[in-house]
């Protein structure tokens, strides 16, 4: 008979107004209630055998409890599927047992089973429970309707039984893709005849055997034991089929998802399609691979995400899990883990802060060396979870990672990758003219400046310039000149500022230097007066030419009243106040400047990068 599978299936999109877990909740509900309509209102009213076996109901529970543990998993389509001893037991219950005590025998002993030894609880309990008492039901009446159910009369009776046995399997199979059906609402219709096709062959040959048991049992008890001899090697080699088809099975998958890394010579692509293919493999919500460069290279993050667009090698700002889960490994031996199997894992720990429903991690090493970390997380359904076959299917997709990593040629892409990463991100945070931090690296650094500085109370300062007479000798001797001449400023600048401090361009002529706390008026004197002598040095332009410029300079010293709109306001405002009062000068906000008439300034020209507007 075909139990809960192990995994169900991938989330979807869900119903407008009804998620996954509320439909497999209504699923089970249903299933549940008409699993007990039947167990009160029809199975109590049902003809019990003529010839009972006096055989001690507790003694049913356990023979049912035995035949659960003695399972067959069998993947399909990438989900585990399990097949029992249990409707041998079944069939000599029907024959042996009144149909009552037969369906509550049934659930004790698998319900012990599935909470001691599967260790299932929750939804995934109350699916596997309601499943098999509806089944174990409808399998009682269909056999007391088309036979007598006395002491195997004749042929018609074990055509009852094997119809029972069908009807049951069938009603176990429908139930098992129905939650699958809620999940995935991709699954095709065709996944239910696979899987009677599967489960259905086994299924009669138990009962089968459970009909011999039956007939044995009733003419001399004592000859039971000559049949633990064919049933043990019944489930053997079911056994063996099941695993030489999971391997092949594995084995295939493996090829597809390793040739990804081998065969494509596009790093980012080759990653975010392995661990896409892992996700759906493991049917997790989300797949991780964090790669750790050579000596200080920065670690990596590859990612795919159920319903999100995957990322390649973005560079990790904090790597705390990661370094607590290879640190665990390392201290423990155990590099390959799952949630719940280990006692005091760091994944486990990792799951918790997360709100992970399971996980599973490997670390990825070879020679000695730490090359990264894949973590799967978060089995799609409610009614699934990682089981031990996922993980050593895990580790050896951790090895073949690592193995491809070793061989250098994965390696040395994400190296090319990152490189160009950091390029892309220098140019986006850099003026392209001055090479100076732009306008946005600006802000970000003068906004974490004032995070800092509302913690230990040492503020810092911004000083706003814009270039006096840059205009003129923009005008008179062209762009190429004026280029020039913001290059050497910029220069200069950034030579005459402190090492904590930020010089940047804003735009045009317009620059900003952001002095680093704690910083008073004196200090700020001093990095104005530096800042002056470096603008009376004559700029050569070339060609036997010279300029000079000047520079009107608003101050905003930052304090607990400002936020970073609020201070660069202030320093805009000091600097526009200096110009108006005669270029050249330097001018420190006052909130009295706040009452000054701002005129409209007349725009300016600008080399490159547009004036702010």
């Amino acid at each position: 008979m075909a139990t809960t599978p192990d995994a169900a299936c991938t989330t979807v999109t869900a119903a407008p107004r009804l998620g996954v877990r509320h439909r497999i909740v209504l699923l089970v509900a249903v299933l549940a209630a008409a699993a007990g309509a039947l167990g009160l209102a029809v199975v109590p009213h049902l003809p019990g055998p003529e010839g009972a076996l006096d055989l001690p109901w507790i003694a049913w529970v356990a023979a049912f409890a035995l035949s659960e543990v003695l399972v067959v998993h069998v993947q399909l389509q990438r989900d585990s599927h399990s097949f029992s001893l249990t409707d041998l037991v079944l069939v000599a219950g029907l024959y042996l047992l009144e149909p009552a005590a037969l369906i509550t025998a049934q659930v004790a002993g698998v319900g012990l089973v599935l909470v001691l030894h599967r260790r299932q609880f929750g939804l995934k309990l109350a699916f596997n429970v309601a499943q098999y008492s509806l089944a174990g039901c409808l399998a009682t009446i269909v056999f007391t309707t088309l036979g007598r159910a006395t002491a195997l009369p004749g042929a018609w009776d074990w055509v009852a039984a094997l119809a029972a046995v069908a009807v049951s399997t069938l009603t176990a199979c429908a139930c098992i893709y129905a939650v699958m059906r809620v999940s995935e609402a991709s699954l095709g219709f065709s996944e239910l005849p696979r899987m009677l096709a599967l489960s259905l062959p086994f299924a009669l040959g138990v009962a089968a055997m459970g009909l011999l048991a039956a007939d044995t049992a009733a003419q001399n008890p004592a000859s039971l034991v000559l049949l633990a001899l064919p049933s043990g090697l019944l489930i053997a080699a079911y056994r063996a089929y099941a695993k030489a088809r999971e391997q092949q099975n594995n084995l295939r998958l493996l090829h597809e998802i390793t040739s990804l890394l081998y065969n494509s010579n596009d790093a980012p692509t080759a990653l975010t399609d392995f661990l896409t293919a892992v996700r759906g493999a493991f049917r997790a919500e989300c797949a991780d691979l964090v790669l750790f460069g050579e000596k200080d290279d920065a670690p990596t993050l590859s990612r795919s995400r159920d319903g999100e667009k995957p990322v390649a090698l973005q560079l990790m700002e904090r790597t705390e899990d990661a370094d607590r889960l290879i640190e665990w490994a390392d201290a423990t031996g155990v590099l390959t883990v799952r949630t719940g199997t280990v006692r005091n894992a760091e994944l486990d720990r990792y799951a918790a802060r997360h709100a992970l429903k399971d996980a599973m991690a490997s670390v990825l090493i070879t020679e000695g060396r730490v090359q990264g970390l894949l973590l799967v997380t978060g089995r799609l359904g409610d009614v699934g979870t990682f089981a031990e076959s996922d993980l050593a299917l895990l580790g050896t997709f951790a090895r073949h990672v690592a193995t491809s990593l070793d061989r250098g040629r994965l390696e040395t892409d994400l190296r090319r990758v990152i490189e160009l990463q950091e390029e892309l991100r220098h140019a986006a945070m850099h003026d392209p003219l001055t090479e100076l931090p732009n306008r946005t690296l600006f802000l970000d650094r003068t906004e974490h400046d004032l995070h800092l500085a509302a913690r230990n109370g040492q503020w810092p300062a911004v000083l706003y310039i814009d270039l006096d007479g840059f205009k003129p000798v923009n005008d008179t001797y062209g762009h190429q000149a004026g280029d020039l001449l913001l290059k050497v400023f910029a220069q200069r600048l950034h030579a005459c500022v402190r090492t904590a401090d930020t010089a940047a361009r804003l735009g045009g002529d317009e620059f900003a230097v952001l002095l680093h706390g704690p910083i008073d008026d004196q200090g700020v004197e001093t990095a104005l007066a530096r800042i002056r002598t470096e603008l009376d040095l004559p700029v050569d332009l070339g060609g036997g030419r010279t300029a000079k410029v000047g520079a009107s300079i608003g101050v905003a010293v930052a304090s607990p009243d400002t936020d970073i709109d609020g201070l660069i306001r202030r320093a805009d405002l000091a600097m526009y106040t200096a110009k108006r009062r005669g270029r050249g000068t330097s001018v420190f906000y006052d909130p009295a400047l706040e009452e000054e008439p701002v005129p409209p300034v007349t725009p300016r020209s600008a080399n490159t990068t547009p004036p702010r507007s």
